[in-house]
Order: C-alpha cells, then sequence, then structure tokens
C-alpha cells in the first residue's frame, strides 16, 4: 500500500515538475564568480534544488549516524549499569519510626 501512495506522489510531483519546465523555458542570464552564462530557467532551478537536496542529505546522514553512536553508547552504558547493580548488595530496607499512638482517655489530661 505505501509503495503505491509513493508511487502515485512520484507521477503527481513529476508532472507538476514536467509542467513547470515547460512553463519556464526562455533563457535567463546568471553570473557565478565572473563567468556570465545564459541558461533556461528550468535548469537552474533544477540545478539549485539537487544542490539543496545533496548538502540536505549529507547534513541528515552526519546527525543520524552521531545520534546512532551515541544511542550505542547509552546502551552500553545501561548494560554495565545493570551487571554493576546485580553484583552489588541489595539496599537495606528503610527503617520506619513507630508510630504514636494519640490518647483519647479523658483520665489522661491533667488540669
Amino acid at each position: 500500500m505505501k509503495g503505491q501512495q509513493r508511487f502515485i506522489i512520484g507521477l503527481v510531483l513529476a508532472l507538476i515538475l514536467i509542467v513547470f519546465a515547460l512553463l519556464n523555458g526562455q533563457d535567463v542570464s546568471v553570473n557565478f564568480f565572473g563567468i556570465q552564462l545564459k541558461w533556461p530557467l528550468i535548469v537552474i532551478i533544477a540545478v539549485s534544488v539537487l544542490i539543496g537536496a545533496v548538502v540536505t542529505w549529507l547534513i541528515s546522514t552526519s546527525a543520524v549516524s552521531s545520534a546512532k553512536k551515541q544511542i550505542r553508547e547509552l546502551q552500553q552504558r545501561i548494560t554495565e549499569l545493570t551487571k554493576s547493580n546485580k553484583t552489588d548488595k541489595p539496599a537495606p530496607k528503610p527503617v520506619q519510626a513507630p508510630k504514636e499512638e494519640l490518647s483519647t482517655d479523658a483520665t489522661d489530661t491533667k488540669k
């Protein structure tokens, strides 16, 4: 089901991109480090989108790998603490203070 949804969304996006390219075929002048180029607008937009996608992918890949490394370190720490907790003596039970009983007898009160 997910595969079909992705395929349909991909087709719709591809159609939108094709229509956009056909409507924006005029040449535009681009100055890039002193070089002046005349390219179709859609090429400029497509190259910009691809560069942005590559940069985003590189950043997200880096973030994911560092997060995985941190998760792995934390899981190792949990394992170490669990093992050390099992080998330690169990904690003593807390001692409860004796409860004082309130006397409701009238003879206990002296004036």
